[in-house]
């Protein structure tokens, strides 16, 4: 068996790091961040991971120097990469460095349809909807 889809968020926004691996962990994926690509590449280098999901601006090393690393990377350049940014315009990134992008603010249900549709089919993906998990009825 597979295995739940493991994800890498990349993001120097440490509340919004956060916030997505908890929503992420909700629906069943395992995650890990890392604050810069630089920290991602050592992460890709220690772990199976499924899919990244990385920031464009960032300190040390950017989202599109990070795709491009992973891009030129016989071990890496199979892992899907989605970019989140608010810049306007992404054009010029995306000659073969990503898979998909979300432009910043993105609803919950749009960032995981996206995620679904990046996954390898050989990676469990979570559920088959994006639905939120159910809380029970007191929350707990």
């Amino acid at each position: 068996m597979a295995g739940l889809a493991s994800i890498l968020i990349v993001d120097d926004e440490f509340g919004l790091a956060e916030m997505l691996r908890e929503m992420l962990r909700e629906y069943g994926y395992e995650v890990t961040l890392a604050i810069n690509g630089r920290l991602a590449l050592d992460i890709l280098d220690e772990r199976r991971i499924d899919l990244v999901i990385t920031d464009m601006m960032m300190p040390v090393m950017d989202g599109a120097e990070l795709a491009s690393a992973m891009r030129s990377s016989d071990a890496k350049r199979h892992i899907p990469i989605i970019m989140m940014t608010s810049l306007p315009s992404v054009d010029r990134w995306r000659k073969g460095l990503f898979d998909a992008f979300l432009r910043k603010p993105f609803t919950p249900e749009l960032l995981l349809t996206t995620i679904k549709a990046s996954l390898p089919e050989t990676a469990e993906s979570g559920p088959e909807s994006p639905e939120p998990p159910s809380a029970g009825a007191d929350g707990a």
